[in-house]
């Protein structure tokens, strides 16, 4: 099976998680600018402020997603007060359009 992993990163990890997940397996990476607040976050009045995020998207495979998460946790601040947030789902399929691979071959 396939599982999407959607994290919420602070920006200064992003370069650093990249590299590192490359080397776990990774294939491709989706990342967007993003502002978000949790339930820690600071607040001015009451009110909670937006912080700047990255949201990164990847796909892969349940072969290699114990390892990718430990890897997660390890480099983005597990432990430290917004270090951001990791979802995962499943996939049901995935299909590379250029050659109509589909499955765990369409994302290696």
């Amino acid at each position: 099976m396939l599982r999407k992993l959607e994290l919420f990163l602070m920006p200064s990890k992003l370069d650093k998680m990249r590299e590192t997940l490359i080397k776990k397996g990774v294939q491709g990476m989706s990342v967007v600018q993003a502002q978000g607040y949790g339930t820690r976050s600071k607040s001015r009045n009451g009110v909670p402020q937006f912080e700047e995020r990255v949201k990164a998207e990847i796909v892969v495979a349940d072969d290699i997603l114990d390892d990718v998460i430990r890897s997660i946790k390890d480099l983005a601040g597990a432990g430290q007060v917004g270090a951001g947030m990791v979802f995962i789902s499943p996939v049901e399929d995935a299909i590379r359009l250029s050659t109509r691979e589909s499955g765990k071959s369409a994302i290696v």
